[in-house]
C-alpha cells in the first residue's frame, strides 16, 4: 500500500494524503476522496485473506452503506502493482472502496464535543433510523440470528473474550455480576425475545450505529455499517437504537439519547423495544469495552475508554428507580408536545404521543393530514377511545418495565384523566397532570405556524380551536395538576419533577 501514500498516485488532484489505520483496514484520505483498503487478515469473525474475498466485501460495503447514505459510496476500484495503483499497467493486487469525503466537523461526535448537537437534530436522526428499519429486510436467516440462543451465545463470547482483561479494566466480580444479570434477564424475558422475532423486529440493520458514524449534513449520512459478518448486523431493531443511545450516554448526553429514542419510538410505534433497551445498551457497551480492552498497550488512553464502557454496563444492569406516570392536558396548540418532549429529556422518560398512536392505529403515515370537522374522522368518538386506551396501555407497559412515561395528549375529558390516574394507582407509581395553556391569540399563531410544517403529526387547526376550547373540561381542582402557561412555568415544573424523582 506504499504507493497510496503518494499524492501523485491518485486519479484526482491531491496535495496531501492522510492514513488512518484500524485493525482491519487502511483508510486513505486524499483530497475530497477516501479510499478504504481491507487488510488481508483472518480474525475469526471476518476473513479478508484472499483478493476475491476482499473485493466481495468491498462490494458489500458499498451496497449496504448506500442504504443510509446519498452520493457517498462511489464504488469499488481495482488497485494495480506499481507506482500507478489506479490505472496500471501492473497486475491487479487489491480492491478499494471509493468514497466522497464527508465533512469532519459535521460528524455527530464532533458536534457533541463542540456543543452544536441539538435535540431537534437527534430527533431527525431517530426518524431517519425508523424509516430505514421499516424498509430493512427480515425473515429467514435474519430472524434466526435474532433468537435467544444466538443472543445468549453472543454474551458468552463476550465473557470468554474478556476473561484475561486486567482487573482495573474489568474486575472479575463485575464480570460475574453482569453474567448473573444476563442469565436472569434472558430467562425471565424469554417470551419477549421470541415475540420480537415473531413481530418482525429482527432486521438487516446497520450494525455499528455509533455517533462517529453519523454525519449531520442535509440529508443525514449514516455510514460504515458492518458488512463482514451477518451475526453482527442481523439483529433486533431495539439493539440498534440502544447502540446509539448508549454512545450518547458515554458522551454524557443522556438528554440527546432520549430525544433520539423518543423520536424513533414515535415514528416507528415500536414501544415493545423499551423493556429491552437496558439489556441491549449493556450489551453494546460491553462489546465496545471489549474492543478497546483488546487494544490496551497499543493505543494511548484506551484503558480509560474501556473502563468507561464497562462502567456504563454496570450502570445499565442496576435496578431502575421508581418510575412515574405523567400526562399532559390542554387545548390544541397549547404546547403539550413541547412540554412532554422536554420532560422526557429531563427525566429520561418515554413519551407516548397520542397523535402518533392514532395514526399508527389508523394505518396512515404520520404526516397524513386529516381535514375532518372537530370530533369527526380520525378524531371521532370511537377512534378517540381506541387512541387513549392504546396510549395508556403502552404507557402502562413502559412503567411496568421501570421507565417513567409521559403521555402527550389533550386528555380533554375529566374521565380520560381519571383513567390515567387509576392506571398509575394500579401500578403503584406517582401520577401527575401537566396542564398547558395560553391565550387564544397565542394558540392561533402557533397553530398557523404548525400547519405549514410538513413534518407535523398533529392535525390541530385554527378553525377548530374555538370548538375545542368550548368542549374542553378544565382540570382545575383535580389532584396532581401543574399549570404551565409560559417558559418560567415550564422550568419550574421541570425542576419540581426532577427534585421529586
Amino acid at each position: 500500500m506504499t504507493a497510496l501514500g503518494d499524492p501523485r498516485a491518485y486519479p484526482v488532484p491531491v496535495s496531501r494524503v492522510e492514513l488512518i489505520e484500524t485493525h482491519i483496514s487502511w483508510v486513505f484520505l486524499a483530497g475530497d476522496r477516501v479510499f478504504k483498503v481491507k487488510k488481508p487478515v483472518d480474525l475469526g469473525f471476518l476473513d479478508f485473506t484472499t483478493l476475491e474475498r476482499r473485493r466481495h466485501f468491498c462490494e458489500e460495503e458499498v451496497r449496504l452503506n448506500r442504504r443510509l447514505t446519498e452520493d457517498v459510496y462511489l464504488g469499488v476500484v481495482d488497485l494495480h502493482a506499481g507506482p500507478r495503483p489506479f490505472t496500471g499497467p501492473g497486475p491487479v493486487i487489491d480492491a478499494a472502496v471509493a468514497m466522497r469525503r464527508l465533512p469532519h466537523d459535521r460528524m455527530l461526535d464532533v458536534m457533541i464535543r463542540d456543543g452544536e448537537a441539538t435535540p431537534a437534530l437527534l430527533e431527525t436522526i431517530g426518524e431517519t433510523i425508523a424509516r430505514f428499519h421499516a424498509q430493512a429486510a427480515t425473515g429467514g436467516e435474519i430472524d434466526g440470528l435474532g433468537r435467544l440462543p444466538v443472543i445468549r451465545g453472543n454474551w458468552e463470547e463476550n465473557f470468554a473474550q474478556t476473561a484475561e482483561l486486567p482487573e482495573d479494566v474489568l474486575p472479575d466480580a463485575a464480570r460475574r455480576a453482569v453474567r448473573v444479570w444476563v442469565d436472569e434477564f434472558t430467562e425471565r424475558e424469554a417470551g419477549r425475545f421470541a415475540a420480537r422475532v415473531a413481530g418482525g423486529h429482527i432486521r438487516d440493520c446497520h450494525g455499528d450505529l455509533q455517533a462517529a458514524h453519523v454525519c449531520c449534513t442535509e440529508p443525514i449520512q449514516i455510514f460504515d455499517c458492518i458488512e463482514f459478518n451477518h451475526r453482527f448486523r442481523f439483529a433486533d431493531t431495539a439493539a440498534e437504537i440502544a447502540f446509539l443511545a448508549m454512545d450518547l450516554d458515554r458522551l454524557d448526553q443522556p438528554d440527546l439519547a432520549m430525544a433520539f429514542l423518543n423520536a424513533y419510538l414515535t415514528a416507528s410505534g415500536d414501544y415493545g423495544a423499551v423493556p429491552l433497551l437496558d439489556f441491549y445498551r449493556a450489551y453494546r457497551a460491553f462489546v465496545r469495552g471489549k474492543v478497546h480492552g483488546f487494544q490496551i498497550g497499543s493505543r494511548p488512553g484506551v484503558t480509560a475508554t474501556a473502563q468507561d464502557f464497562f462502567a456504563l454496563v454496570l450502570r445499565y444492569v442496576q435496578p431502575r428507580r421508581t418510575p412515574r406516570l405523567l400526562i399532559t392536558t390542554g387545548v390544541m396548540g397549547s404546547g403539550k408536545t413541547t412540554v412532554a418532549s422536554r420532560v422526557g429529556r429531563r427525566l429520561s422518560a418515554i413519551v407516548v404521543r397520542t397523535d402518533a398512536v392514532r395514526k399508527h392505529l389508523a394505518g396512515v403515515p404520520l404526516d397524513h393530514r386529516d381535514r375532518s370537522q372537530f370530533g369527526a374522522g380520525l378524531y371521532g368518538p370511537d377512534m378517540a377511545r381506541r387512541t387513549y386506551d392504546a396510549a395508556l396501555a403502552i404507557a402502562g407497559d413502559v412503567v411496568a418495565a421501570g421507565w417513567p412515561a409521559v403521555v402527550d395528549g389533550a386528555f380533554s375529558a375529566s374521565s380520560q384523566r381519571a383513567d390515567a390516574a387509576r392506571l398509575a394507582g394500579r401500578l403503584g407509581v406517582p401520577f401527575g397532570i401537566l396542564w398547558c395553556d395560553a391565550p387564544d391569540s397565542v394558540l392561533a399563531e402557533r397553530l398557523d405556524r404548525r400547519g405549514r410544517d410538513a413534518r407535523e403529526v398533529s392535525d390541530g387547526r385554527v378553525e377548530l380551536l374555538a370548538r375545542h376550547r368550548a368542549e374542553y373540561e378544565s382540570p382545575a381542582g383535580e389532584p396532581g395538576v401543574t399549570r404551565i402557561e409560559g417558559e418560567t412555568d415550564v422550568e419550574a415544573a421541570l425542576n419540581r419533577l426532577r427534585t421529586a424523582g
